[in-house]
């Protein structure tokens, strides 16, 4: 067990959302100042906005304390957020642990009452009422608690449900969802969706983006990545879905996949290259020859448009992470497979800014 184990840690995972750390790290600090119960653990993942300059120059004195500890890894190339938040739970060093997201302030006195209720309740863990969605990450847990459902699932690798997984399979463990009400714990920083997904691997290694009309409920989604793959995916939202007229009373509705965007039939996987007049996308073994230029293409019978709008882009890859998600989560659990088979958090980074020495999760 390690040395001088705290009553709480808020662990934060930060890929260059500095803005809102300027906003809320030493609110959340002042706001929940007991270094003897409280400590506060921020992991760099690896942001390039001059996060760790920040950090150096404006809170060195709470690393000094103790309450504050900072942890930079240099190895990922984009945002993951399960695995990111497995480093962090990994590193703190705490009886219970509870995910920090960067734009969320804790407000006055909630580490004091978590581990009140942690005292005196056996078997929680504690959400938000799923009334904001800002401030549904935070889930806080007893250590016991993650390691026994092997933290995060690291197969869910974007934006979307892997806050229902990891509270699912917490609950399968016999634990209770409890939720915090007071609205002082509710307040946030507002913003848009594209502070979400912009450091995650769709939004960083889409070239292109195209949609499909197929009904009112569903579209077929094609992106050309920036290695020359390719994807089609069908999207179909089964909250606007008619079930009488749609689906047959017989088939199996999975968990709450009549309430959400899921994915249906297979994601189609191809290939593109791109010459001087002509996009070239091969699927199943057919090439189409594509004008570049062209706002809308006819490929493989279907009237397909170029998404160049920046918001409806982040729309859709905000709904296609939280689908890809929530499609591989039903595919594990009718599996029966093992969470994070091969261990999780696994990683290097350097704490409060001492390069000299790795630390290595194995």
């Amino acid at each position: 067990m390690k040395d001088n184990l705290k009553k709480i840690a808020f662990c934060i995972t930060c890929m260059n959302r500095l803005h809102h750390l300027q906003q809320t790290l030493e609110k959340n600090i002042q706001d929940n100042l007991l270094p003897d119960e409280v400590e506060f653990v921020l992991l760099d993942y690896n942001s390039t906005d001059g996060l760790d300059e920040w950090i150096l120059k404006n809170m060195q004195q709470y690393i000094d304390s103790g309450i504050l500890i900072y942890f930079k890894t240099f190895e990922s190339e984009h945002y993951q957020r399960s695995h990111s938040r497995n480093m962090a739970f990994r590193l703190a060093n705490a009886d219970i642990l509870c995910n920090l997201d960067a734009d969320n302030f804790l407000g006055k006195g909630f580490a004091a009452f978590i581990i009140h209720e942690f005292s005196i309740h056996d078997n929680i863990f504690y959400t938000n009422n799923y009334s904001l969605n800002d401030t549904y990450g935070r889930v806080c847990v007893s250590n016991q608690d993650f390691f026994t459902v092997r933290g995060y699932n690291e197969a869910l690798k974007g934006y979307g449900y892997e806050d229902n997984d990891f509270q699912n399979r917490l609950i399968s463990q016999g634990l209770k969802p409890v939720s915090f009400h007071n609205p002082e714990f509710y307040r946030f920083v507002l913003h848009d969706d594209t502070d979400r997904i912009s450091e995650e691997y769709l939004a960083k290694n889409t070239n292109m983006m195209y949609i499909t009309y197929i009904n009112p409920y569903t579209s077929g989604i094609m992106l050309l990545y920036n290695n020359f793959t390719m994807e089609r995916y069908t999207l179909a939202d089964n909250s606007q879905v008619n079930f009488f007229t749609e689906f047959s009373k017989s088939e199996e509705l999975f968990f709450d996949e009549g309430r959400r965007v899921v994915i249906k039939g297979n994601i189609i996987k191809g290939t593109w290259n791109d010459n001087d007049n002509t996009v070239n996308i091969q699927e199943n073994g057919v090439e189409y020859k594509i004008e570049k230029g062209l706002s809308m293409i006819d490929f493989s019978d279907l009237i397909f448009y170029k998404v160049e709008d920046n918001e409806l882009m982040v729309k859709i890859f905000v709904l296609l992470n939280s689908a890809i998600n929530y499609q591989e989560a039903c595919k594990q659990i009718k599996e029966k497979s093992i969470i994070n088979p091969e261990g999780f958090g696994m990683g290097i980074v350097y704490k409060n800014f001492d390069l000299s020495k790795e630390i290595i999760l194995p």
